[in-house]
């Protein structure tokens, strides 16, 4: 009897053993390194530092935001697709590296097959911006000046083959307009050429627009959007002119190819948790933005559409990288 009770006494500290041990092993699991493939300051990592903290308390670990930039966004792309595939690397992507840029150019990975898509992380419609005080003061008045004749109209963009880039190219196309492009190296520059008069108007995002344009020297002329925002009601949706226009910024998580499912799951679980926190979908919805997750397979599906339409437009353009 005496042995059966030391006995069911070791049965019990292996146990307690045990889960002391799998504790541990949780406790000193190292930070999660979160890729942001532009410099610090720009949109996508603004979003992702607004997403570090509660996908850090999901997870229960450390979260560091990493800036890897340079090459259109496939220098940090390229790093996670060739990172150690255990679960504690993340890619914050977009379409740019991740859907535009390989249809425009050999990339040193495969967008597709390089890594594996967990969730979107939330949309922002582009928005067409003027200056205040040098621009047009409606989107009729931008079409009217574009259109007549002799008009020398510049637009500019964060760059050749950005999506700023390509949504002006439809835009033209599709509203039969003559403009010139005027590329920059990041949205400040593209906000004092406004100013300054140097380009007439610009595609950007949600985000960007709203802290133009509480700046008090921007206007709004339109949002690419299917239809109005419910938070911009003033604000035509470029559709009303012309049908069917819509050029939308997206967000989403990736991690390495290899990365074990039992990782993925946990990674999403927390990814989808974090999108939903409250705080999160709040600052993005007073942004003009959505908060929104998706299934892997979601994700995918919108990359290959966006390559498919993107890459049609920039073919008929001629655009390349």
């Amino acid at each position: 009897m005496r042995a059966s009770v030391f006995g069911m006494l070791s049965l019990a500290m292996l146990a307690s053993l045990h889960v002391s041990q799998a504790k541990a092993q949780e406790r000193v699991r190292p930070p999660l390194r979160l890729i942001v493939p532009y410099t610090a300051g720009g949109t996508t990592d603004y979003v992702a530092r607004l997403l570090q903290k509660p996908l850090g308390e999901f997870l229960k670990q450390t979260v560091v935001v990493e800036n890897r930039p340079g090459a259109a966004g496939t220098i940090g792309t390229d790093n996670v697709a060739k990172a150690a595939a255990d679960g504690n690397t993340l890619l914050f992507g977009n379409q740019g590296p991740n859907a535009l840029v390989p249809t425009l150019r050999k990339t040193p990975y495969d967008a597709l097959n390089d890594l594996r898509p967990l969730t979107t992380i939330a949309f922002m419609p582009l928005v067409l911006m003027t200056s205040a005080e040098k621009g047009p003061a409606t989107l009729d008045l931008l079409l009217r000046q574009v259109r007549r004749p002799g008009a020398n109209i510049n637009y500019g963009s964060s760059g050749i083959g950005s999506l700023a880039h390509l949504t002006t190219v439809e835009f033209s196309r599709r509203g039969k307009l003559v403009m010139t492009h005027i590329p920059y190296q990041g949205g400040s520059l593209v906000a004092t050429g406004l100013l300054q008069g140097d380009i007439q108007c610009s595609f950007v995002t949600s985000l960007e627009s709203a802290l133009m344009v509480r700046s008090g020297r921007m206007r709004m002329l339109g949002v690419a959007a299917a239809r109005r925002l419910p938070t911009l009601p003033n604000v035509p949706a470029i559709a009303e002119v012309l049908s069917g226009f819509e050029s939308v910024l997206w967000f989403a998580a990736f991690a390495p190819k290899g990365t074990s499912d039992e990782d993925a799951i946990r990674l999403r679980d927390a990814l989808v948790k974090a999108v939903e926190s409250p705080d999160f979908r709040k600052y993005l919805a007073d942004n003009y933005a959505e908060a929104k997750a998706s299934t892997p397979e979601e994700l995918t599906w919108l990359i290959r559409r966006d390559m498919q339409h993107w890459a049609d437009v920039a073919r008929t353009a001629r655009i390349s990288m």
